[in-house]
């Protein structure tokens, strides 16, 4: 009978030993499944005509980034309005005239973590006419300074863009406000 016990007091120390050796596992677990991943370094906003080119440099784990924008300085994370799931270069579209926008960027890895927010960058979209006049009409009326256009009116500019007047047609994209930006810096104006 003296075997017995000395049975259950091995199998009672192996298991002790085992569960004493592992912990809990909470430790091991959260340091190997917690990644943590850097902010998103090398930052720039590029303005153009009525968007934003944004590029960062890539952060390691990294499956996708996250951008957070706003027309307000001190943007964050809390404050932006987000864009998600994009990569490097990301072209933000679909905005105003010399108007200046705000950004952070974070990176995210597999599992949805998240990383702190870059440094804020800001740039302004399409500075004003002149990059506008570039975009669209440098090429066949030379630069602004000398430019070929002899009715610069506004009127005229959307007339000539209807009529498809010298292939002219291709600006259909334009808006009001961009022909009349444009038409307030031409020398004929």
């Amino acid at each position: 009978m003296k075997s017995i016990p000395r049975i259950f007091c091995l199998v009672g120390l192996c298991c002790s030993l085992l569960t004493a050796g592992c912990g809990d596992g909470a430790t091991t677990r959260s340091a190997t499944a917690k990644t943590a991943l850097d902010s998103p370094a090398g930052v720039t906003a590029t303005g153009g005509v009525n968007m934003v080119t944004l590029a960062w440099n890539p952060v390691p784990g990294a499956t996708s980034y996250n951008i957070y924008w706003s027309a307000n300085p001190g943007v964050t994370t809390a404050t932006g309005i987000k864009i998600s799931g994009v990569s490097s270069p990301y072209h933000h579209d679909g905005l105003l005239v010399s108007q200046t926008y705000f950004y952070v960027v974070t990176a995210v890895n597999g599992s949805g973590e998240e990383s702190p927010a870059s440094e804020q960058v800001a740039t302004v979209s399409a500075t004003g006419g002149a990059n506008l006049y570039t975009a669209y009409c440098a090429g066949c009326h030379g630069p602004l300074a000398a430019s070929t256009i002899m009715d610069g009116t506004p009127d005229h500019i959307k007339a000539a863009i209807a009529a498809n007047t010298g292939g002219m047609g291709t600006l259909t994209t334009l808006t009001t406000d961009q022909i009349d930006i444009i038409a307030q810096l031409l020398p004929c104006h």
